[in-house]
This record gives C-alpha cells, sequence and structure tokens, in this order.
C-alpha cells in the first residue's frame, strides 16, 4: 500500500505536463495555422493514444486539486476559529470584510483553480472512449474519477460564489462568454455526477489517493447537508457510515504524516515532499520554531472547548481561571499549543499574534524535536477532505434536523466524544431538537477546527453575521455585511472579457 501511495504521488508530479493539453484548444481554430507536430508540445493527434496518456490526464486533474487546497486550512481564518496576520496571503480581506472583486488568490485564484480542474476533468470525460484497448475497469474508474473531480470543483464553486456556469464538454473560447446559472441548476449537475461516478468507481483504489465510491458519497453527503436537504444527506451518510470505515483511536495522529491514508480517512489530497509538499507546517508554525504564524487560533476557539465533565468553561465548577488549560476537551492539546507548553524542544513557548499557535496538522509536540522546516521547504503531510469523524457529524445534523434527535443522533454523536483519546462524556439524554443542534454546532467546531468547514458551516447556517461581524481580532475589528458577503464576488477579470454575459453577485 505504501508502495502504491508513493508511486502516485510520483505520477501527480509528472502531470505537470498536461498543462500542455491545453495549448492544443486553440490549435484548430484557424486554418492559417501551420500544422507542425512539435517536440515539445502535445497535441489532441499524438496524445490520447495510450493507457499512459489517460493516467497522465487524469493524474492532471488531481494536480489541480493539490493546487486548490494548498490554501485548505487558511479557510478558518475567514471565521471565528483562527486569525491571519498578514494581507498578502490572500485571506486577510475576507475575514475583515475588505476584499473586493480584484482580490488576486482568494476571489480570483480560486475560481481560476477550480475553472482549471473542471476543464481538465471534462477533457478526459470527452475523450476516454477514444482510446482503444483499456481495461474496462480501468476506463470505469478514471470515468468515475473525472466526474468526482468535476463534482468537487463545481460544489467549491457554488458554496463561495452560489451559481456559476456550467461547463459539461472541453473548454472553448465561447465558454468565456456564457452566463452563470442557477446554484440549484449546479447542484443538480453534481449531484447527477455524484451518482454515476458512485456507479462507477470501486470501493478501494490500487493506488492510495484515488477517488473510491466512498469519497462520492461523502461528497455526495456535504454537498446535500450545505444545500439543507436533511432527509437525503442522512441516507446518504448512513450509505457511508456502513462502508469499512471505522475512527483512528488517535485524535491528535489522525492528522500526522506517519498515518495517512489510515482506516478513518476517506478522501485526502496526496503531498510528497519535496516534490509536491504543502507548507502547513510553516503557515501554522510560530516563529519562534521555524514558522511564519500566518494561521493562529483564536481565543473564542479555546474556550469553546469543554472540560472533561462537558460542561462549557462557563458552566463547569472544575474550570480555574489561574489553570484554564487543566481538565479540558483532550481535543484541545491535541490541536492547540497553548501558553506554558514546551513546543518542539522550546519552553513556554507563545504564538505572537494571540498567544497560541495550532498543532494540528504539524509534526510537532511537547516531548520531542523535529527538524525545523522552513521557507522554501514542504512537508508531505495529506489534506483530509473527508473523513468518517466527519460524516458521523454530518448524519447527525441531517438526521436531527430531518426527524429530531432519536437515539441514532445521539450514537453518531458520542462516537465522536467518546472516540479512544478523546473520552468526552457522552450527551446528556432528553435532549430538545434546538439543544442537540448547538450540541452538534460545537461539536463540528472542536472536531473540524482547521478542516476547512467552519466559515461554510457559520454561512449555510444563515449566522455568519452574528459570529462575525464586529469581532474582534488583533488586527481590529471585522466586517460582515449579510448584503453582500455570504457569497463572494465574480472576479473582475471575467467582466474584461468581451462579449461576457457574467452577472455580478449582490452588492458587489
Amino acid at each position: 500500500m505504501l508502495h502504491s501511495n508513493l508511486n502516485f504521488k510520483r505520477i501527480i508530479m509528472r502531470s505537470i505536463y498536461f498543462a500542455l493539453i491545453g495549448l492544443f484548444f486553440f490549435a484548430s481554430c484557424s486554418e492559417d495555422i501551420l500544422e507542425v507536430e512539435s517536440s515539445t508540445q502535445i497535441s489532441s493527434e499524438t496524445f490520447w493514444r495510450t493507457e499512459s496518456d489517460v493516467r497522465l490526464a487524469i493524474d492532471g486533474t488531481y494536480s489541480t486539486l493539490g493546487d486548490l487546497e494548498q490554501n485548505y486550512i487558511y479557510h478558518d481564518v475567514m471565521s471565528d476559529n483562527a486569525y491571519n496576520n498578514y494581507p498578502w496571503e490572500g485571506f486577510k480581506a475576507i475575514a475583515d470584510g475588505t476584499h473586493t472583486d480584484s482580490d488576486p488568490w482568494a476571489i480570483s485564484g480560486f475560481w481560476e483553480y477550480c475553472f482549471r480542474g473542471i476543464g481538465r476533468a471534462n477533457v478526459v470525460l470527452d475523450n476516454l472512449d477514444d482510446v482503444e484497448g483499456l481495461n474496462d475497469d480501468f476506463k470505469k474508474s478514471v470515468r468515475g474519477e473525472a466526474l468526482f473531480l468535476r463534482a468537487y470543483f463545481y460544489f467549491k464553486l457554488t458554496d463561495h460564489y452560489g451559481g456559476v456556469p456550467i461547463f459539461l464538454e472541453s473548454p472553448k473560447l465561447e465558454h468565456g462568454q456564457m452566463p452563470r446559472d442557477t446554484k440549484e441548476n449546479v447542484v443538480k449537475q453534481i449531484l447527477i455526477d455524484l451518482d454515476e461516478a458512485a456507479s462507477l468507481l470501486p470501493a478501494t483504489q490500487s493506488q492510495t489517493g484515488r477517488a473510491t465510491v466512498g469519497a462520492a458519497k461523502a461528497l455526495k453527503t456535504r454537498v446535500l447537508l450545505y444545500n439543507g436537504r436533511w432527509a437525503e444527506a442522512a441516507t446518504t451518510a448512513k450509505e457511508v457510515l456502513n462502508m469499512n470505515y471505522s475512527l483512528f483511536p488517535s485524535y491528535r495522529e489522525l492528522f500526522m504524516e506517519a498515518n495517512e491514508n489510515n482506516q478513518e480517512v476517506i478522501f485526502d489530497v496526496q503531498f510528497k515532499a519535496p516534490e509536491q509538499g504543502n507548507f502547513n507546517i510553516l503557515y501554522l508554525g510560530s516563529f519562534s520554531i521555524g514558522g511564519w504564524s500566518s494561521i493562529v487560533p483564536m481565543q473564542s476557539l479555546v474556550d469553546e472547548y469543554e472540560m472533561t465533565d462537558g460542561l462549557s468553561i462557563e458552566e463547569s465548577p472544575m474550570y480555574d481561571a489561574g489553570h484554564p488549560y487543566n481538565n479540558r476537551d483532550p481535543r484541545l492539546k491535541a490541536t492547540i499549543f497553548v501558553p506554558g507548553v514546551t513546543a518542539n524542544g522550546i519552553p513556554d513557548h507563545e504564538g505572537e499574534y494571540t498567544g497560541y499557535t495550532f498543532k494540528k496538522y504539524t509534526e510537532y509536540n511537547e516531548d520531542n524535536v523535529v527538524p525545523v522546516v522552513g521557507y522554501p521547504n514542504t512537508t508531505g503531510t495529506n489534506t483530509i477532505v473527508f473523513r468518517y469523524g466527519q460524516i458521523l457529524l454530518a448524519y447527525a445534523e441531517a438526521q436531527n434536523e430531518a426527524v429530531g434527535p432519536d437515539q441514532s443522533v445521539y450514537d453518531a454523536v458520542n462516537a465522536v466524544r467518546t472516540r479512544p483519546g478523546v473520552e468526552m462524556p457522552a450527551l446528556q439524554t432528553g435532549m430538545s431538537k434546538d439543544e442537540m443542534r448547538q450540541a452538534i454546532r460545537h461539536e463540528r467546531r472542536v472536531e473540524l477546527a482547521l478542516e476547512g468547514t467552519r466559515y461554510s458551516d457559520l454561512k449555510r447556517w444563515k449566522i455568519a453575521e452574528d459570529v462575525l461581524d464586529g469581532l474582534v481580532d488583533p488586527g481590529g475589528t471585522r466586517v460582515f455585511d449579510p448584503s453582500k458577503h455570504y457569497l463572494w464576488p465574480i472576479p473582475r477579470a471575467e467582466f474584461d472579457i468581451e462579449g461576457t454575459q457574467q452577472e455580478q453577485n449582490p452588492g458587489w
């Protein structure tokens, strides 16, 4: 399994050449272009011939996913979970509410990467049947993977921009002029893609990191959950829970490189240092241990972790303001370096901006010393997109909203709370639907911290203005304007295309 995983990561490296495929989209637009077979550029006539070509093409689509999710952990800085001090990294402006339709990365870059991935997936789907001699199982899997990836990119677009143009064919120049479709229609297409993908994909892949039927069902669960289709989301989540996944026995070690692709992981973005690593440990590490402190926890996230008796710090008699981090939910110290601890061999480490730094998604611990990873070095820890614990909480939320807090809702939440290494008390019985809703929202915040869900949760629950507007962080006071900030603006560059029929989101 390890050998196959490393092979897949190496294949992703080669997929940079797939970017060249885009060149042949325009090669036939004019009969005046000299038709010369190039030794350095890929054309439609020389490419789609072998299984290796197909593998290179689908791996190029995965590579775009890696590009997109390089900044996965930054999504928490747009929420009340984390703070980012550096405007040039692209997300601080969104957190502050000062972003515009011209912001380069978080607004424009996100859009570009998603449509690049959609275009590459469409190229695979359009050309797959033309390659002769492919094994049927391989062909089915590749088609399923392309559909899954296209659905993933479209889902990310709807989550941030709402309705977007729907492209179901290889890129053409006229696509830049197409109008936006409704969010409802985009979601409809996403679900069509995912249902077909689930019918084609295997339960396991010979190369770890490729999409499986579990990944397709997990994405479908999230799409349904984020769109308030509670009964369908609960049903789909239950299908995933009945698959061959389970909770990893250590919450802290779940996110470490040594335990990648364990039994809890349903789908993750594969990274391998130094060929295509990520900068997580650089972004998250404190200056004092060679990092940038780009993403640091907010006090409100720290306060969210309960005491070991299952009560909040406001309610529990166990809470001692003089020793505020004692007797807390173990996930607190598994996620965050609190003041007064040793971090990577450095005593009394504190974050530079909020007094805290993140431990999750780093190799740093209190009782070990690992080599400092400074720029431009990278680390190979995968980014977990879907895992069993997430699906338990998705099921609990959807089932509670659909039918109320039945025993299956308690069972799902308690499975997360009482997992080995966490072992928090089970929820109190007899909750109302609203009480259970609040308990699940709490659980999502602490269990999924730094996993890119909090910002979207606040928006889909329609409480973002209550939580974010007026929130004070080390940089000032944040603004969340509900008349415009529930959606990002369509990038300004889209309106510079001659003949475009794009329409901007309200307020922008």
